[in-house]
């Protein structure tokens, strides 16, 4: 079992999507603190630490966390994906923030 923690910002960020996005997003951060990795189509691994949950309900949400130490997983940026690629702000801003949590 794995340790989870919310970035302050990120968990503001969710608690501004739809209820049915945030039941979803918890769900599935629950099955990953039981066991420890998602896989597709859940979740998909963006770079060498990052990675990204994915929610579909009335559009595309998404969701950044990290692994942080050997049991110790971060939630670090949730947002609405509008576009086809994910924005780089949203890339950037998930990297900004992990870096106060390496």
């Amino acid at each position: 079992m794995k340790s989870i923690y919310y970035d302050a910002k990120a968990k503001a960020e969710l608690k501004e999507m739809p209820l049915p996005v945030q039941k979803a997003f918890v769900s599935l951060i629950e099955n990953l603190k039981l066991t420890g990795r998602l896989a597709l189509p859940d979740a998909k691994k963006l770079d060498k630490n990052l990675y990204e949950i994915r929610v579909k309900f009335q559009g595309e949400f998404r969701s950044f966390y990290a692994y942080v130490g050997k049991d110790f997983i971060v939630i670090l940026h949730f947002f609405h994906k509008k576009t086809p690629k994910t924005p780089p702000k949203n890339l950037k801003t998930a990297k900004r923030r992990l870096k106060q949590y390496e």
